[in-house]
């Protein structure tokens, strides 16, 4: 009886290590957010015309979706992609991304943003809106 539970557990701790040396290494999405970018401001999808917010994600991600799969996008960062652009001010009337010292970036009228305590975003973007500027305005 031993003899079988050793075999066993001497199996399935080599089924455990082969599985887990097997796990394909996840792509890095942040390296490819600025050639997403520019392919979207390339398309008829421009974040300053944007009618509603809507219509911008909507062709943002008809964007995304075609470069899925190729060298410019991972198809795994398919998603990380869309939320970009999802999480921006593109299409909204008065709305800012609003940073804050102590929560995430939020979409926000650039009065509440103010209101809240945070301050706008350098970028319609909440991926790269409150990042450090080397200015300082970001900085406490």
């Amino acid at each position: 009886m031993r003899i079988g539970l050793r075999i066993a557990l001497t199996l399935t701790a080599l089924l455990a290590t082969s599985v887990s040396a097997a796990k394909p290494v996840k792509p890095d999405c942040a390296a490819s957010l600025p050639a997403v970018q520019a392919a979207v401001a390339a398309a008829p999808c421009d974040c300053a015309s944007a009618t509603s917010h809507g219509q911008f994600v909507r062709c943002a991600v008809h964007v995304v979706k075609g470069l899925a799969g190729t060298a410019t996008l991972d198809r795994r960062c398919k998603g990380a992609m869309v939320r970009v652009f999802a999480k921006s001010s593109c299409g909204k009337a008065d709305a800012v991304t609003c940073c804050f010292a102590d929560r995430p970036c939020k979409v926000k009228k650039s009065a509440a943003c103010t209101t809240l305590g945070g301050t706008p975003g350098a970028t319609p973007f909440c991926s790269d809106a409150c990042v450090a500027s080397p200015s300082g305005a970001f900085l406490d």
